[in-house]
């Protein structure tokens, strides 16, 4: 199995998710979940984790956690392994209880943090198990709603603090910030599908440069975008229109779908922008990008001439 792309620093900010192996529930009962909850405090310890928020499913498990020491590797192989041990003992079982490697998303923006905790918590609605997220135990909704805090080693301090300005108008700002984010659920859920970074591409760049990464890296969209030199994306499609023997204005006319999809394919390829980024740019959904590059690539592998104008595009100097 290839190393995953993993980019580590002091005080970085990951969302980890680990699921069962066969999609299997990794906790059976309250005593698995106790169990996991403390390790998480003794992982606190150990290894100066600050966990910010957790929510615990029944074949899964989310953390919102930051690594003073740099050292997330390490940290959630102990985690997993030691809770795997525990799992097996107490039900005379063997063999892998998670899915391969965990995933770890690295938060580079404030914006995406702020709302990474209540995607945590919302996840007992989003499943069914619950109406509100307060009446599901193993989150740590109650504890940023709460004046009572159950567990010491959860910091929800750099969190709360952006709502309100006392500890009681925090707590019901993000109590009510977070149920009206559960109607929006669905958009910030699609953000978090096969990413390894949630923030811009510049500030990839930047911490790229000063902790290099370990894994396939070049396997990566978000480190290609990151890697390669901004573009001028309206110059970009005039590029595009000008290689199909177009006026870049007709990009926007009737009849100008296969010109269009060209040009999604190559402000994401060649311009390293995201689906989103062209979406907005151009004036489409997300989904229509998306649905429009894989009908792009699709016709790519069935036409030598088109790849060879694409190739040749992407092979100029700007």
């Amino acid at each position: 199995m290839a190393r995953p792309w993993r980019i580590q620093f002091p005080n970085a900010l990951y969302h980890v998710t680990a699921r069962g192996n066969n999609r299997q529930a990794i906790y059976l009962s309250d005593s698995d979940r106790a169990d996991f909850l403390e390790l998480l405090s003794r992982s606190h310890q150990r290894f100066s984790l600050e966990i910010l928020a957790f929510c615990l499913m029944t074949n899964h498990y989310h953390l919102f956690l930051q690594t003073p020491q740099a050292n997330l590797s390490a940290a959630l192989h102990w985690i997993n392994a030691t809770y795997t041990n525990h799992f097996h003992r107490r039900h005379r079982r063997n063999g892998h209880l998670f899915q391969g490697r965990y995933q770890a998303i690295l938060i580079t923006e404030e914006a995406h943090w702020l709302h990474l905790s209540m995607y945590l918590h919302l996840n007992p609605v989003r499943a069914g198990l619950v109406d509100d997220p307060a009446d599901y135990k193993w989150s740590s909704f109650r504890d940023y709603t709460r004046s009572q805090a159950r567990f010491p080693w959860l910091n929800r301090s750099p969190i709360l603090a952006e709502y309100g300005s006392n500890d009681s108008s925090r707590r019901r700002h993000y109590r009510n910030e977070c149920l009206a984010l559960a109607a929006k659920q669905p958009n910030f859920c699609k953000e978090l599908l096969n990413r390894v970074v949630l923030g811009s591409a510049e500030a990839l760049a930047e911490l790229v440069r000063k902790y290099p990464p370990s894994g396939q890296a070049d396997t990566v969209p978000d480190f290609r975008r990151a890697a390669r030199p901004p573009v001028d994306p309206k110059a970009e499609l005039g590029r595009v229109a000008r290689a199909f023997g177009k006026d870049p204005a007709s990009l926007n006319k009737r009849g100008a779908l296969p010109l269009r999809l060209a040009a999604y394919y190559h402000l994401v390829e060649h311009g390293g922008m995201s689906a989103t980024q062209v979406g907005n740019l151009m004036g489409v959904s997300v989904s229509a990008v998306s649905k429009g590059l894989a009908r792009f690539r699709s016709q790519l592998e069935k036409n030598r001439s088109l790849r060879a104008r694409m190739e040749s595009m992407s092979n100029v100097k700007t």
